[in-house]
Protein backbone atom coordinates (compact mmCIF):
# COMPACT_ATOMS: atom_id res chain seq x y z
CA UNK A 1 0.00 0.00 0.00
CA UNK A 2 2.68 2.25 1.41
CA UNK A 3 5.01 1.49 -2.10
CA UNK A 4 2.06 2.19 -4.54
CA UNK A 5 1.09 5.22 -2.51
CA UNK A 6 5.22 6.53 -2.34
CA UNK A 7 5.15 5.26 -6.60
CA UNK A 8 2.10 7.73 -7.58
CA UNK A 9 3.66 10.70 -5.23
CA UNK A 10 7.02 10.30 -7.24
CA UNK A 11 5.18 10.22 -10.48
CA UNK A 12 2.93 13.67 -9.69
CA UNK A 13 5.81 14.99 -8.41
CA UNK A 14 8.08 14.39 -11.65
CA UNK A 15 7.96 17.34 -13.96
CA UNK A 16 6.61 17.63 -17.33
CA UNK A 17 8.01 18.58 -20.38
CA UNK A 18 6.76 21.67 -21.50
CA UNK A 19 5.13 21.58 -25.13
CA UNK A 20 6.25 24.27 -27.32
CA UNK A 21 4.02 26.45 -27.63
CA UNK A 22 2.88 26.92 -31.64
CA UNK A 23 4.46 29.93 -33.68
CA UNK A 24 1.71 32.29 -34.95
CA UNK A 25 1.35 32.68 -38.44
CA UNK A 26 -0.90 35.31 -39.70
CA UNK A 27 -1.43 35.25 -43.60
CA UNK A 28 -2.30 38.00 -46.03
CA UNK A 29 -3.73 37.26 -49.37
CA UNK A 30 -3.85 40.29 -51.75
CA UNK A 31 -5.24 39.06 -55.12
CA UNK A 32 -8.37 38.18 -56.44
CA UNK A 33 -7.35 35.44 -58.87
CA UNK A 34 -9.19 32.01 -58.36
CA UNK A 35 -6.06 29.89 -58.54
CA UNK A 36 -4.28 31.99 -56.25
CA UNK A 37 -7.55 31.71 -53.55
CA UNK A 38 -7.12 27.79 -54.14
CA UNK A 39 -3.72 28.18 -52.95
CA UNK A 40 -3.88 30.35 -50.24
CA UNK A 41 -6.83 28.20 -48.91
CA UNK A 42 -4.54 25.07 -49.36
CA UNK A 43 -1.82 26.94 -47.34
CA UNK A 44 -4.32 27.70 -44.66
CA UNK A 45 -5.45 24.35 -44.35
CA UNK A 46 -2.09 23.26 -43.95
CA UNK A 47 -1.51 25.40 -40.99
CA UNK A 48 -4.80 24.34 -39.54
CA UNK A 49 -3.69 20.37 -39.87
CA UNK A 50 -0.11 21.87 -38.16
CA UNK A 51 0.81 21.47 -34.88
CA UNK A 52 3.46 23.45 -34.29
CA UNK A 53 1.43 26.42 -36.15
CA UNK A 54 -1.77 28.05 -35.99
CA UNK A 55 -3.08 30.92 -37.89
CA UNK A 56 -3.90 34.29 -36.12
CA UNK A 57 -6.13 36.93 -37.74
CA UNK A 58 -4.82 39.68 -35.48
CA UNK A 59 -1.00 40.90 -35.18
CA UNK A 60 0.93 38.66 -32.72
CA UNK A 61 4.27 37.52 -31.93
CA UNK A 62 5.27 35.56 -34.91
CA UNK A 63 5.12 35.06 -38.49
CA UNK A 64 3.80 38.04 -41.06
CA UNK A 65 2.92 36.33 -44.12
CA UNK A 66 1.93 38.31 -47.23
CA UNK A 67 0.96 36.55 -50.27
CA UNK A 68 0.24 38.60 -53.40
CA UNK A 69 -1.65 36.76 -56.61
CA UNK A 70 -2.29 37.28 -60.17
CA UNK A 71 -3.79 35.24 -63.03
CA UNK A 72 -0.80 36.86 -65.46
CA UNK A 73 -3.76 36.26 -68.29
CA UNK A 74 -6.42 37.99 -67.08
CA UNK A 75 -3.78 41.34 -66.29
CA UNK A 76 -3.28 41.51 -69.42
CA UNK A 77 -6.89 40.68 -70.44
CA UNK A 78 -5.73 37.80 -72.46
CA UNK A 79 -7.65 35.19 -70.65
CA UNK A 80 -11.29 36.43 -71.27
CA UNK A 81 -13.98 33.63 -71.27
CA UNK A 82 -11.04 31.10 -70.45
CA UNK A 83 -10.89 29.04 -67.38
CA UNK A 84 -7.88 29.80 -64.61
CA UNK A 85 -5.09 28.35 -64.98
CA UNK A 86 -2.27 29.25 -63.23
CA UNK A 87 -1.24 32.26 -60.78
CA UNK A 88 1.96 33.78 -59.92
CA UNK A 89 2.72 34.98 -56.48
CA UNK A 90 5.11 36.85 -54.61
CA UNK A 91 6.01 35.62 -51.10
CA UNK A 92 7.17 37.84 -48.21
CA UNK A 93 7.63 36.50 -44.75
CA UNK A 94 8.38 39.11 -41.37
CA UNK A 95 9.57 38.42 -38.05
CA UNK A 96 6.71 39.99 -35.92
CA UNK A 97 8.32 40.65 -32.27
CA UNK A 98 4.88 41.57 -30.73
CA UNK A 99 6.15 44.27 -29.23
CA UNK A 100 4.89 47.41 -31.15
CA UNK A 101 7.98 47.68 -33.40
CA UNK A 102 8.36 47.10 -36.60
CA UNK A 103 8.38 43.94 -38.60
CA UNK A 104 11.91 42.34 -39.49
CA UNK A 105 12.35 41.26 -42.63
CA UNK A 106 12.98 37.84 -43.38
CA UNK A 107 12.33 36.15 -46.71
CA UNK A 108 10.79 36.24 -50.01
CA UNK A 109 10.09 34.54 -53.08
CA UNK A 110 8.80 34.59 -56.31
CA UNK A 111 6.75 31.58 -57.83
CA UNK A 112 3.93 30.35 -60.65
CA UNK A 113 1.88 27.68 -60.00
CA UNK A 114 -0.56 26.25 -62.57
CA UNK A 115 -4.30 24.62 -61.17
CA UNK A 116 -2.81 20.88 -61.33
CA UNK A 117 0.15 21.87 -59.17
CA UNK A 118 -1.73 23.68 -56.10
CA UNK A 119 -1.05 21.04 -53.48
CA UNK A 120 2.56 21.04 -54.43
CA UNK A 121 2.67 24.73 -54.45
CA UNK A 122 1.14 25.23 -51.17
CA UNK A 123 3.34 22.60 -49.71
CA UNK A 124 6.17 24.52 -50.75
CA UNK A 125 4.76 27.49 -49.29
CA UNK A 126 4.41 25.97 -45.98
CA UNK A 127 8.10 24.57 -46.19
CA UNK A 128 9.26 28.48 -46.49
CA UNK A 129 7.51 29.03 -43.59
CA UNK A 130 8.59 26.29 -41.83
CA UNK A 131 13.02 27.56 -42.75
CA UNK A 132 11.86 30.64 -41.30
CA UNK A 133 10.56 29.44 -38.21
CA UNK A 134 13.84 27.27 -37.95
CA UNK A 135 16.12 30.05 -38.99
CA UNK A 136 15.18 32.42 -35.95
CA UNK A 137 14.51 30.12 -33.55
CA UNK A 138 10.79 30.38 -33.05
CA UNK A 139 9.89 26.53 -32.80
Amino acid sequence: MWGRLCFIAAAFATPVPAVAEPVAVRVVWDGNDAVGGILINRVRGLLAASTDKREVVAPARGLYVLVQTIDPAAEFLEGVGRKPQMTVYSLVINVRRGDGTADTFGSAALGYCAFAEVASCSREIVAAIDEEIGRRGLG
